[in-house]
């Protein structure tokens, strides 16, 4: 006979294993599934400061919601590409999945910048405002991520986000360190389009992150996020994009129903604002304007990421479909295994499009400025000029009222660069004017050895630059700026470039991401005493010049033809005098744009020559140079003042056989948005006053008008 206490102890104990069993059974109990895009609207709070403070809402911006979705752990696809326009909302899908991970699926996360300062800036701007401002994540409020400091030792540092169960990585493409070492699990790859070709020398960075993940990817559990505005076509995250499913964001019409994949170029709008921005629907004509965007990217209009990317059979949606057709298109097999989308400029709920049509306006047809509007504005890869006009044609627009060694009245600023080779220095002398005018003064080679510093062709260089060029002002003027290409016998072109106020020592650089002149570097090194090893503090500087951009935009430019229907010249536009040289012309577009495979199988853009391309490097050099002075950044005054300044030197008794002034030397109006082209003129679009040049500030009598040398 069991007594009462024995009874009472047995229920007890029923009643505890009981409790063990349930506790047990819930902590083995996975999480309810929960996407990335409703953990943001449940947890995620944007902060102070923000465009729109408060907590997130999917509705502001519904196309960042299948980029979220698709990045969740349970969706199968491993690997996302996202191409997009600056500001519009890109980002914050990564700052989402990231919170996400921390607070639902702790694991290792990498986050790679263009360099570790670039990540840690994201760090201190964007992620560290998201978790003080979300309570899931704050520590100070019980989240899960851990605070900086810390008694134990295992808080959060400036380079490493501890939270419970993981932790996330800072690194930059630049920085092979960075990318060693850690087993990675979530890799988000930020901005690539800006990312360096080679790690500290231990190759691309995108193979050596890729390395981080094998683990993980080995049993199907890595995923990893490329996002970034483009670059060059078929570059970074370009290439990436179109080797995915191609996903667009189909847009509705709000009179028929029908999904359009509008972009800018459906954009109807006004020559001159207001622009009146608007989309015509192809099946019920409905113009659709700013205020309707709202109503075409919501879901429950229909609107959705279709895929555009060609099936087994080789079709592809067409540009308008449907309302009750989608759902066949979005579930069809493209046989991808990377998910990418296309965030556009034009579907951005954080752009106008009235601003767009300004910015467009803007930048013309000038390359220099025509790339970062589709990158950035458009989000659209840029793809550059590769192939120059033939030389033939260059060889007859040689102008016949001038000659070598004078410089029109159009020229307001003169850059000489030098190319150097083995057996000589080959030279060019350019005039520059306002809206990126250029006209050649000179060009020549000076035979000679140019390994000795100062001996050989080098004093002969020395005649060059001192005997300086004729001005149509009447003067003999000397060069603004000199660069001398310092990769060849480099100590010699060190020697010669010191000894001058206004040289440069100039070293190209390949790479489509580089800027015009980007930075500077010593080549000079202290051997001995306490400075060993550090520059020396008064040494020379070697500025490195992005060279194939250049290449790419001089050959718009050289391309450039004057227009019978409008007076002046197009932006960019290049003068050659009567007796230029057969040889020069054909230098000068020795270069093209090829494509070629490297060991990996990847096909990469390139630049290749036909031919000697002396005087084309120099042409390079002569433009690094205007970048240099920021000449394009110059205001209208500050070219009428330079006007006068030449106009100065005319009023100045010259010798008894020099040339007299032939005009009065004033700088043409800068070209702004009202100088565009009329509707319906498809050539160019160039950007050039019709109006006379206003008169310099200070007038030497003479009623003459130096236009263009004519």
């Amino acid at each position: 006979m069991k007594t009462d206490l024995q009874r009472e102890i047995e229920a007890r104990l029923k009643g505890n294993l009981s409790c063990i069993a349930l506790a047990a059974a819930s902590g083995l109990r996975p999480d309810p599934r929960m996407l990335i895009s409703e953990w943001a609207e449940k947890h995620r709070v944007l902060p102070e400061g923000s465009a729109l403070p408060g907590p997130w809402r999917n509705a502001t911006a519904p196309y960042l919601v299948e980029p979220m979705d698709v990045l969740s752990p349970d969706d199968p696809v491993s690997e996302v590409a996202i191409i997009k326009a600056a500001q519009s909302g890109g980002s914050a899908i990564a700052e989402s999945w990231i919170g996400a991970i921390m607070h639902k699926t702790p694991a290792p996360i990498m986050y790679i910048q263009t360099t570790v300062k670039a990540a840690k800036d994201w760090k201190v701007e964007k992620l560290d405002e998201t978790i003080r401002a979300t309570d899931v994540l704050n520590p100070e409020k019980g989240g899960v991520v851990r605070p900086m400091k810390s008694r134990s030792g295992e808080g959060s540092t400036s380079e490493r986000i501890r939270f419970q169960g993981g932790f996330l990585l800072l690194a930059g493409s630049n920085s092979a360190a960075s990318l060693r070492q850690h087993s990675i699990r979530f890799m988000v790859r930020d901005d690539t389009s800006g990312w360096a070709e080679d790690a500290d020398g231990e190759g691309d960075p995108e193979k050596l992150s890729e390395q981080r993940l094998k683990t993980y990817k080995a049993f199907g559990l890595s995923k990893s996020l490329d996002i970034s505005t483009p670059g060059l076509k078929g570059k970074n995250i370009d290439r990436k994009y179109e080797a995915s499913d191609k996903r667009r964001y189909y847009m509705a019409c709000k009179g028929c129903g029908a999904l359009n994949d509008w972009d800018w170029g459906d954009v109807k709008r006004n020559d001159a604002p207001p622009y009146r921005c608007h989309v015509i629907c192809e099946v019920c004509e409905t113009a659709h304007f700013e205020a309707d965007k709202r109503t075409m990217l919501a879901p429950e209009s229909g609107a959705c990421w279709i895929p555009t990317a060609p099936d087994e059979n080789g079709e592809v949606p067409p540009k308008t479909i449907p309302r009750e057709e989608a759902e066949r298109w979005r579930t069809r097999y493209t046989g991808r295994y990377r998910a990418g989308f296309h965030i556009t400029g034009f579907m951005s709920v954080f752009e106008l499009w009235d601003e767009l049509a300004k910015l467009e306006d803007e930048a013309g047809d000038d390359p220099e400025m025509l790339k970062p509007f589709q990158n950035t504005s458009l989000g659209h890869a840029y793809e550059p000029k590769g192939e120059g006009p033939a030389w033939e044609s260059l060889s007859a627009r040689r102008e016949g009222d001038w000659h070598r060694g004078v410089a029109p009245a159009g020229v307001l600023f003169a850059t000489l660069s030098v190319d150097v080779q083995g057996d000589g220095l080959y030279w060019e002398r350019v005039g520059w004017g306002p809206n990126k005018e250029s006209w050649l003064i000179d060009h020549g080679f000076l035979a000679g050895y140019t390994d000795a510093p100062l001996e050989g062709a080098w004093p002969k260089l020395d005649q060059i630059v001192d005997q300086g060029f004729r001005h149509a002002c009447g003067a003999r003027c000397s060069d603004d700026l000199i660069g001398v290409d310092s990769g060849y016998h480099a100590e010699a072109a060190y020697a010669w470039t010191r000894r001058r106020h206004n040289a440069l020592a100039l070293k190209g650089q390949d790479g489509w991401s580089k800027l015009p002149i980007y930075r500077s570097e010593s080549p000079e090194v202290q051997k001995t005493g306490l400075s060993a090893g550090k520059a020396r503090k008064f040494g020379i500087r070697v500025w490195q010049v992005g060279t194939w951009g250049i290449k790419s935009t001089l050959m718009v430019y050289l391309s450039r033809t004057p227009r019978e229907d409008r007076s002046g010249f197009p932006v960019g536009y290049c003068h050659f005098p009567a007796d230029a040289e057969e040889e020069y012309f054909r230098q000068l577009v020795s270069e093209y744009v090829t494509t070629k495979k490297d060991r990996n199988g990847e096909v990469s853009r390139v630049w290749d020559k036909r031919g000697p391309n002396h005087w084309f490097d120099c042409r390079v050099y002569n433009w690094a140079l205007t970048h240099f002075a920021n000449l394009w950044g110059w205001s209208e005054a500050k070219w009428q003042e330079r006007a006068a300044y030449y106009n100065d030197l005319a009023k100045e008794p010259g010798d008894m056989f020099g040339a007299m002034p032939s005009a009065v030397i004033a700088a043409p109006p800068i070209s702004d948005a009202e100088d565009e082209l009329p509707a319906g003129d498809e050539t160019s679009g160039v950007k050039v006053k019709t109006g006379g040049a206003k008169r310099p500030p200070r007038d030497n009598g003479l009623s003459a008008l130096a236009n263009l040398n004519r």
